[in-house]
């Protein structure tokens, strides 16, 4: 990669705040995950960026996150063991679990 300097100058577009800016939402696949009840405070605590929303049922505590890849997720969900599994999209659950058997043929 080149890095040259020009003499061209940027200028901020009128009325522009940094501090009220937002940049687009690319977050557009969603991952459903199913986790034990039990860890339920654990997961609201850990308050993932990419947590959109919680439900708390009779089975488990389901937890509705947006992505731009399920790849941001995979060492987050791994690292909750068996207290989780991937309810969709059907492509991150077999990611996770090709992961998960990565890590046991290594022991």
């Amino acid at each position: 990669m080149d890095v040259s300097s020009t003499d061209e100058k940027f200028e901020i577009p009128i009325g522009f705040d940094l501090h009220n800016y937002r940049p687009p939402d690319d977050r557009n696949i969603r991952v459903r995950a199913l986790f034990n009840a039990n860890i339920a405070d654990k997961v609201k605590e850990a308050n993932n960026y990419y947590m959109e929303d919680a439900e708390l049922l009779s089975n488990g505590f389901y937890v509705n996150f947006r992505v731009r890849q399920p790849e941001e997720l995979l060492q987050w969900i791994l690292g909750w063991g068996a207290d989780v599994v991937i309810v969709e999209p059907e492509s991150f659950k077999k990611r996770v679990k090709e992961e998960i058997q990565k890590m046991i043929e290594r022991y």
